[in-house]
């Protein structure tokens, strides 16, 4: 993004618990946001009638929806379950996770342990 701030138009934002069409102001330099009004230049985003809301990070779990992490059978059908899981847990404002690897045996976390560290980066994501 160019210039030194970016207005992200035709969105929602939550203000005093009520969802109003508004714009929101970011700084590029800082990240903060900024008063929403008074700019002119700058890059502008059309969300075309988005809400802008804080995602929830998910530090540690074990498992969801019938699958725990520990359960590696072949790649493709782990990362479709991990898939699953990400995409569930972005309905309920996660954007991120870690998949969490309780204790297990040796042999079970070298199936596991190297392949679910390399998803649940992978898999952290907001897609819905």
């Amino acid at each position: 993004m160019s210039g030194w701030f970016t207005s992200f138009l035709n969105c929602r934002l939550c203000i005093n618990g009520e969802l109003v069409n508004d714009q929101l102001v970011v700084s590029d330099d800082s990240g903060l946001i900024l008063p929403r009004t008074g700019y002119i230049g700058g890059d502008a985003v059309d969300l075309e009638d988005g809400i802008i809301a804080p995602g929830f990070l998910e530090l540690q779990t074990n498992g969801l929806l019938g699958f725990h992490f520990t359960h590696f059978e072949d790649e493709s059908q782990y990362a479709a379950e991990i898939d699953k899981v990400a995409k569930y847990l972005v309905t309920q404002g996660v954007v991120g996770f870690w998949a969490t690897l309780p204790t297990v045996s040796g042999e079970n976390f070298k199936k596991v342990g190297f392949f679910s560290f390399f998803s649940s980066l992978f898999f952290s994501y907001s897609q819905a």
